[in-house]
């Protein structure tokens, strides 16, 4: 039976495939109701390509379409396409497409949802809907073979009728613990398929296919999400995260047989406030106005926030690279963040499950020597500011390990926070070695190996050097990274023409902002996969917890030497950057790369 389950995979891969799809597409004589409209308000995750030939003209355009199509990259796709001709040509023979046409069967809109249902069982259905214009005949071919060869194989398939459409169910055997799995259903109108794996399901959107009043479109959370996108969307998606976290509470209670466990998850997450966060939802535009791409990401929790995420107060200021920050950064994040009502949220969160409980602890973090206790308002967040940035750069030449990174935390009183460093190193038992420079202790710490890589290497690895200066806690994993930041005297990055460039696109008020140049951290994954670490680390990662990728390893090594130089790459990436905004409807995070005139 197992063969039967790889002829059904095989067809619920051509649902994956459709809708990761592009293509070049014909306009429809009659557009059907958009998928929001049409599914149910219960729907939690939903993702939408407005239009695949859009797209897919989008991304030809764009730089990474550009470099796709560039001559110098010509042997090593040709390389490439070799050796994935064998499986084309299969899957020609048994569906009669191959993986090329296969992924330009689509010409309209694509989505994907998952759909909640009452249901202990099966507390959800996925449908997949992909309109497919002018190749619906060539479509319907590949479905009717692959059905059909799932049938050959043993998987159970009956047909039935609803609404003059017919709908294929494909029955799969059953699991090892003897559940049955849920079926898999298409069926086609005109150019729109629909593939589900619950037969209701495609009969609610047949029976709903002109719209329907309680859809996800419907939704408030939906509606305010995509306020916030603007009109030009090319790829949307969504998740209702209150439908979510439920739903996952409710299964779980199902698996355990314990009813009330779900009731208690749910008083649990309105005690912690996280009820009060409504969706996500994000979108992707490619080759538009002056950006090569452009992404929005949106986290709804309306106001009055409680709990957790009152921890969160973001307030909009005038957030541009500290004088100190140097021209040469790959990357910079600075974020606004008011840490003094982080603190109360947080005192208050701990008071309602012990009242007092940061006092209980204060009484205890007393330094070797005795001495005043440690006071968390006081000492640590009354002389921290409200802002945090972290840079980063790599030392030449670049390999895997010459990334610098270091974060900063601007402080409203040095000289307090000073006094604060010493009793914390004497509480944490640490013994740092000490020195001057530039008129500033630094303290060197020794780390142990915290945690592995892929590969092999150290996550984090010392050591680690702090100091107050500037107004300023720095703490950097490369110490010359620090006293480059403490010398000074070379150019800052908000004078440099390229971040200029970026710095264009952002708001003068903003919650946070970054920056970055890609070439720097691209020009180390080139490096990994020319000279075999690349495919050395994901055969390391297949070996510690994954499936095997051996075989996507070895197409790496024996095509890596068809790459063409860096340069051919270098000259396709540009700098970009991003912000966020907060308001009363919670945070949108915008960012963007910008169009180079001429790659």
């Amino acid at each position: 039976m197992r063969t039967a389950t790889r002829a059904v995979l095989r067809l619920a891969l051509t649902g994956c495939l459709v809708l990761s799809g592009l293509s070049i597409a014909a306009p429809q004589a009659r557009a059907a109701a958009p998928p929001e409209n049409v599914l149910p308000d219960s729907t939690f995750l939903f993702v939408k390509i407005n239009n695949a030939a859009n797209l897919r003209e989008s991304f030809l355009h764009s730089q990474f379409g550009q470099l796709w199509t560039d001559s110098a990259l010509k042997p090593w796709k040709d390389s490439i396409s070799e050796k994935l001709e064998d499986a084309s040509k299969s899957l020609k023979d048994k569906v009669g497409v191959s993986i090329r046409e296969l992924i330009e069967l689509p010409q309209g809109t694509i989505s994907l949802a998952v759909i909640g249902r009452d249901d202990p069982k099966i507390p959800a259905a996925m449908v997949i809907t992909a309109d497919v214009g002018k190749n619906a005949a060539t479509m319907l071919e590949v479905l009717n073979k692959a059905t059909k060869q799932g049938e050959e194989k043993g998987a159970k398939v009956e047909t039935q009728e609803f609404k003059g459409q017919t709908l294929h169910v494909i029955h799969t055997d059953k699991k090892a613990d003897d559940k049955a799995q849920p079926p898999l259903v298409w069926t086609q109108n005109k150019s729109i398929f629909t593939i589900a794996t619950e037969v209701n399901a495609v009969k609610e959107m047949i029976e709903h296919a002109e719209g329907r009043a309680e859809s996800l479109a419907s939704t408030e959370s939906y509606t305010q999400a995509l306020k916030k996108f603007g009109t030009e969307t090319q790829i949307l998606w969504y998740v209702d995260v209150a439908r979510f976290v439920k739903l996952i509470a409710q299964a779980s209670a199902a698996s355990q047989k314990n009813p009330g466990q779900a009731q208690q998850a749910e008083a649990m997450l309105q005690v912690l406030g996280i009820n009060g966060l409504k969706a996500f939802a994000g979108s992707v535009v490619l080759n538009v106005g002056d950006y090569d791409s452009l992404t929005k990401t949106v986290i709804l929790a309306p106001a009055p926030v409680q709990g957790v995420l009152k921890m969160f107060k973001l307030p909009k200021i005038a957030l541009r690279p500290e004088p100190w920050v140097p021209a040469t950064v790959s990357g910079y994040q600075t974020l606004s963040w008011d840490l003094d009502a982080a603190f109360a949220a947080l005192n208050e969160i701990l008071n309602m499950f012990q009242p007092g409980m940061l006092n209980v602890l204060e009484q205890q973090l007393v330094g070797p020597n005795g001495g005043e206790p440690l006071n968390f308002q006081k000492d640590i967040f009354g002389p921290l500011g409200n802002r945090i940035t972290m840079i980063s750069d790599y030392k030449k030449p670049i390999k895997e390990d010459s990334q610098r990174a270091l974060v900063a935390v601007a402080l409203s009183d040095a000289k307090a926070f000073e006094r604060t460093l010493g009793k914390l190193i004497a509480l944490a038992g640490g013994d740092p070695k000490k020195r001057e420079f530039q008129g500033v202790t630094i303290y060197d710490f020794e780390l142990p190996n915290m945690g592995k890589q892929v590969g092999g290497n150290a996550a984090v690895r010392g050591p680690m050097s702090l100091t107050v200066a500037k107004d300023t806690l720095f703490l950097s994993s490369e110490a010359t990274l620090l006293e480059q930041v403490l010398r000074g005297g070379g150019a800052s990055l908000a004078d440099s023409a390229s971040f200029q460039e970026v710095v264009k696109e952002i708001p003068s008020q903003v919650s946070s902002m970054s920056y970055n140049r890609p070439e720097e951290q691209a020009r180390i994954s080139y490096d990994m996969i020319k000279n075999g670490q690349f495919s050395k680390a994901i055969r390391g990662a297949a070996g510690a917890a994954g499936p095997d990728l051996s075989k996507f390893a070895d197409l790496i090594d024996q095509d890596k030497d068809k790459l063409p130089d860096f340069a051919v790459f270098s000259k396709y990436l540009s700098q970009g950057g991003g912000y966020s905004l907060s308001d009363d409807d919670g945070v949108v995070f915008t960012g963007f790369t910008l169009r180079k005139a001429k790659p």
